[in-house]
């Protein structure tokens, strides 16, 4: 059975195919259109050319697709030229889907946070998804509980805005200490990585601004304005100071700090409700990856599976799955071996060439004989790599075949990437990526970590070593890798360890600031050529610049 799954909401457009129950490819519309979140495309949108994508990598055309599935929140517009064959189900039972089928757990609690899904309610009454409770088993996807929040807008838009809602708060948080995004919605990415900068003073005044009982979050509208009230009145106070930047960590510190508490006492009734210690999370909340392991260290969880694509990148993928298992009626059993994340196209040498033809006068092309060797000798050197390889990775994290890699024991390295390559605020972190076999000699975890959406504190006595990827607070956004999963990186590694003794890289996604994630190797010559990376691998091939012309 050949299943097209269409996701997104107003923004996170994406495809996926499914080929029997298995994942054949996925990407996401921004990847494509080089636009950010594929936000704001008009009627562009209706091209849905991540659809043309999966179809084209699976070899098959539309009308050879057995079901088209999407959820029913999305904009409209990106499923019009599939006129009625689409069949719709909820948003949140697309997160669900997403990550209980990717998981490893014959049966496990399911649960979804964001900050806004499908409409629930009536015309007169109407009220949105923002925390579901399920359990999945061989049967499937079993709603516990849900939370539907009032809808806080008379309009219908998609982006109106829902009480009850954890990310809702974390999003207006973010935009009210001056983090924005395309679109004007918050970047609570940002929030995340200032945090640990900030102090408790201000945790005790979030906290009275809403309820938490049984499973549910409750925040009306007033009480949010509240809160952002609260947070533009102390800037206010602190005028041009030097005092503003201390304000703004310290309300990100605040709502990190609820957002755990928050997510932990949820996670804590799911399992007295279900007794299930194996949790799976997605929603964009899931992309919080210091609450996700505070739920493995404060929580009867024992085992935990977040979905790499854990925003609404991945309802493409959890429709596509749930009409495999949930439409189609067939039973779940989990894979032998991990999800894999690298759902892309393969490109070959004639990209590759196609790519570096234009440029032929600004750089130099070499083919080592062990490209592996070549590249840890320059990351030794310092320099920093843009590192493409094999099928590109879903989600908004960099897995190793999109990455920007660097020495992680240079301690200028972070300012230096944040200032010249990435072109950053200074304060955000840069993740190290380490094989899953030596993950705890370097971390207090040996929790494999394969999708980067887990943070533990590296080791007292490494921190000196690898300051480039440890935070201010000693934490560590960490990815671990195993040969079967993702073999180049790995040998990559084993590499610049026997150059170095450290088995640590810097690991960050493939791109410029506020720049989608390059897709094709034109993508990242480009990118290559307009910062300050110093060496570029495509496959085998290595690019540096020709300063000399």
């Amino acid at each position: 059975m050949r299943i097209l799954g269409l996701g997104g909401s107003h923004h996170d457009f994406c495809a996926c195919l499914v080929q029997d129950g298995r994942a054949i490819s996925a990407i996401e519309e921004e990847r494509l259109t080089r636009v950010k979140l594929a936000f704001g495309l008009g009627p562009r949108l209706q091209r849905c050319l991540a659809a043309d994508y999966v179809l084209g990598e699976g070899g098959i055309r539309p009308d050879e697709v057995d079901l088209i599935i999407a959820n029913d929140f999305i904009n409209r517009v990106y499923t019009l030229r599939f006129g009625d064959r689409v069949h719709w189900i909820g948003h949140h039972l697309s997160h669900a889907a997403s990550t209980f089928y990717t998981s490893p757990f014959e049966q496990a609690a399911v649960l979804v946070m964001d900050g806004r899904g499908s409409e629930v309610g009536t015309a007169q009454q109407r009220r949105g998804e923002t925390i579901t409770h399920y359990t999945g088993d061989a049967a499937g996807l079993h709603m516990v509980h849900a939370v539907n929040g009032r809808v806080a807008a008379a309009a219908r838009r998609l982006d109106d805005e829902y009480e009850d809602s954890v990310g809702g708060m974390y999003e207006a948080v973010s935009k009210a200490i001056g983090f924005h995004t395309v679109g004007g919605m918050g970047a609570p990415g940002k929030t995340m990585g200032l945090a640990p900068y900030g102090s408790p003073r201000y945790v005790e005044d979030v906290a009275a601004r809403y309820r938490l009982a049984d499973g549910e979050f409750r925040q009306s509208t007033a009480e949010r304005d509240a809160l952002c009230s609260l947070i533009k009145a102390e800037l206010a106070r602190a005028g041009d100071g030097p005092g503003t930047d201390e304000i703004r960590a310290d309300f990100a510190f605040a709502v990190q700090a609820n957002t755990e508490r928050i997510v932990l006492e949820l996670v804590r009734w799911l399992h007295r409700r279900t007794g299930l210690r194996t949790l799976c999370l997605a929603g964009g909340v899931a992309l919080n990856s210091v609450a996700n392991f505070k739920i493995l260290q404060d929580t009867p969880i024992e085992e935990i599976h977040i979905v790499p694509a854990a925003g609404d990148h991945g309802t493409a993928l959890g429709a596509a799955l749930h009409g495999h298992y949930g439409v189609a009626g067939n039973p779940w059993t989990p894979a032998p071996t991990p999800f894999s994340p690298y759902l892309g196209r393969e490109y070959d040498d004639a990209d590759v060439k196609g790519a570096l033809a234009p440029h032929a006068e600004r750089i130099r092309v070499e083919r080592p004989d062990d490209v592996l060797h070549r590249t840890a000798q320059a990351l030794a050197r310092g320099e920093v790599v843009g590192w493409f390889q094999g099928r590109s990775e879903i989600g908004p994290r960099a897995l190793g075949n999109r990455s920007i890699l660097a020495d992680p024991r240079n301690p200028d390295m972070k300012d230096r990437i944040n200032a010249k390559v990435k072109h950053r605020e200074p304060f955000r972190p840069f993740a190290p990526v380490v094989p899953l076999d030596r993950q705890a000699d370097w971390f207090e975890s040996a929790v494999p970590a394969r999708y980067m959406l887990l943070v533990p504190q590296v080791r007292a006595d490494r921190r000196q070593c690898i300051p480039a990827v440890t935070h201010v607070d000693g934490s560590a956004r960490l990815q671990s890798v195993v040969a079967d999963l993702n073999p180049r990186l790995y040998g990559l590694l084993g590499a610049f360890e026997r150059l170095t003794g450290v088995p640590v890289l810097l690991n960050t996604s493939f791109n410029d600031n506020e720049e989608p994630i390059v897709e094709t190797p034109a993508d990242a010559v480009r990118c290559f050529l307009s910062t300050d990376l110093d060496m570029l691998v495509l496959g085998d091939t290595v690019i540096t610049k020709d300063h000399n012309r």
